[in-house]
């Protein structure tokens, strides 16, 4: 269960006891959660704490819902996200990536993104592990946003590649490639280094860029087991094949899930079929087609509702409805296929249905997930 909010506590007032109980009674086995040690930023989910919160937030007690968790036999990942960090981007604007047209990057709806190359920004990240693992003695790490800067959920099947922006061509960045490839481009002039990359090494900027996420992920890893040895470490994983885009995924997510093996023990693969205008079968085929390139125990998410209806976001054919059947035949699909869990995408969305009569349905059917066996 992705827990990306503070609702628990402090719009449905439970304590942790409370909660714990509660995420039982799902059938939960274990939770990917943001807390005050890893506090996440806005995304599709309003996850910044405002006003009067602030100060209840203050108290919530994480390790008090941590040690609920394990007495229950639930598992804890607290969750960082890596690459996306609007308010650190407001302060550090240089390190904004840029794009194969030389423009800078500007936040689109909630989204704007940091390169997995920026030395600074992993500092930053590194220092709130440290601090969160020492704290919470977690079983695992979950690493989101941890790859190239990109709004993967607006790539839906009928989107033309070469319309959305492919990050970075910062001068920086291009100096490292230049450095550890010898490629001849220029690295102040993003758009002819771009042209230049894209006609002599395509396939060296494929692959250093996805060396680069292996490499960032495992300066991560090594500073998590720094302070507890044996903790797993978990990526969101875009739900892209191959073939999607014309590789995209590696060319410019940079997200080689079989290079990613060395550094990363799960891979939970963000399977968001109506965000992407997809069918309940497509979730078990992504997750499967993830699991056999990656090898690596695979999660798969399933979305507890349907959202990006509105704004820049509407308009563009996403169902505006889940239903129960729906949510159950994407859930038999994988119970039938090789991966190794489900997660809900998230813990306040099945809440919020849990009154309706589509919403019960669903807690059911996630409950007796592979009981059967």
């Amino acid at each position: 269960m992705k827990i990306y909010d503070n609702d628990l506590f402090l719009k449905y007032g439970m304590e942790a006891e409370a909660a714990a109980d509660l995420l039982r009674s799902m059938g939960v086995t274990y939770v990917i959660t943001q807390s005050r040690f890893l506090p996440m930023q806005d995304s599709a989910v309003e996850s910044a704490v405002r006003g009067d919160d602030r100060a209840r937030w203050s108290k919530q007690d994480d390790l008090a819902f941590r040690k609920a968790l394990k007495d229950r036999g639930i598992a804890y990942f607290g969750c960082l996200n890596i690459c996306f960090d609007p308010a650190y981007t407001r302060q550090h604007p240089d390190l904004l990536p840029i794009d194969q047209n030389g423009g800078l990057a500007t936040q689109e709806d909630w989204y704007v993104g940091i390169a997995p190359d920026c030395k600074e920004n992993l500092a930053h990240k590194i220092g709130l592990l440290e601090t969160a693992v020492h704290e919470l003695r977690p079983e695992g790490i979950h690493l989101g946003f941890v790859r190239w800067p990109g709004f993967w959920e607006t790539w839906l099947q009928d989107t033309q590649r070469a319309s959305k922006p492919d990050y970075s061509y910062a001068p920086d960045t291009l100096r490292r490639f230049r450095d550890d490839t010898g490629a001849d481009i220029p690295i102040d002039r993003p758009r002819e280094a771009a042209e230049r990359i894209a006609s002599h090494y395509r396939e060296a900027w494929r692959d250093w860029k996805c060396g680069v996420t292996v490499s960032a992920i495992g300066r991560l890893h090594n500073a998590v087991h720094a302070v507890r040895p044996g903790t797993e470490i978990a990526i969101n994983t875009l739900p892209f094949f191959r073939a999607d885009f014309d590789d995209a995924v590696t060319e410019v997510f940079g997200q080689d899930v079989s290079r990613l093996n060395a550094v990363v023990d799960i891979f939970e693969v963000m399977a968001y079929h109506q965000i992407l205008r997809r069918d309940s079968a497509w979730p078990a085929k992504i997750a499967r087609d993830i699991k056999k390139r990656g090898k690596a125990r695979t999660i798969c998410t399933l979305q507890a509702k349907a959202i990006y209806l509105d704004g820049m976001h509407a308009g563009h054919g996403r169902a505006d409805y889940i239903s129960a059947v729906e949510f159950s035949d994407a859930v038999q699909q994988l119970e039938a296929s090789p991966i190794d869990g489900i997660c809900v995408f998230t813990l306040s969305q099945l809440i919020e249905r849990s009154g309706t009569a589509d919403g019960k349905a669903m807690i059911a059917r996630l409950r007796n997930f592979r009981q059967r066996r």
